[in-house]
């Protein structure tokens, strides 16, 4: 199983979003793993003016993005 890690926050519409375009996208042997800007301070440091973000291994998406992009990202 791969991960898929969303990083998000609080009182974020684009970030509910995009949980709505990852719940429609069929993604097979993918794990989604929310987690919140502040959960880490590199997490923070890197992505506190793109979120959400996608990271898939070292693979990185960010807002905004569709459905066809996430599976190309979790693709390659």
């Amino acid at each position: 199983m791969r991960e898929l890690f969303l990083i998000t926050g609080a009182d974020c519409p684009l970030c509910e979003e995009a949980k709505d375009i990852l719940d429609s996208v069929s993604l097979k042997d993918v794990i989604i793993i929310e987690k919140d800007i502040y959960s880490t301070r590199k997490i923070y440091d890197d992505f506190w003016d793109k979120i959400p973000v996608i990271m898939v291994e070292q693979k990185i998406l960010c807002w905004p993005f569709n459905g066809e992009e996430i599976r190309n990202l979790v693709s390659r």
